[in-house]
């Protein structure tokens, strides 16, 4: 299966153990959407970053192969949430060559509008420099920063 990722699982340390048999494919964009931080974490004692629909907006990410082994432990590892808080959503993302292509992502159930804290912010940035994503998305993820 092809799953878009965009925040905390970006970074290669939570990958390895979130879905282990993963291949990066390439990168990506999702449009029309916009990162949210509406689930409260308690592992990150912040809030956790959702996409949600936003006409205009676009968030960065990678699209990975996962094996069906591995999208059953990406699911048990969002135990940090309670079960139901995230769901598979089918969405069209856009490859940096402009390719429209069909992929799976996490998406929350919205709870609330939650701060995220710089370690986390700090730990998603790690995974953005990892997979060399466009300097677009770095700055949209510092300006994520608390003041």
């Amino acid at each position: 299966m092809k799953f878009f990722f965009y925040a905390d699982n970006l970074n290669l340390s939570q990958l390895k153990r979130r879905a282990p048999e993963h291949k990066f494919l390439f990168t990506a964009y999702l449009p029309d959407h916009s990162i949210q931080f509406c689930r409260w974490s308690t592992q990150w004692r912040c809030g956790l970053a959702s996409v949600i629909p936003s006409p205009g907006e676009k968030v960065w990410g990678a699209v990975f192969e996962i094996t069906d082994e591995d999208l059953k432990i990406l699911d048990e590892f969002e135990d940090d949430v309670p079960q139901g808080a995230y769901r598979h959503l089918p969405v069209t993302v856009i490859t940096e060559d402009g390719e429209k292509l069909l992929v799976t992502t996490h998406a929350a159930n919205p709870i609330g509008k939650f701060k995220p804290k710089e370690h986390y912010i700090d730990w998603v940035l790690k995974g953005i420099k990892q997979w060399k994503l466009p300097e677009e998305c770095t700055e949209q993820w510092k300006a994520y920063k608390p003041a």
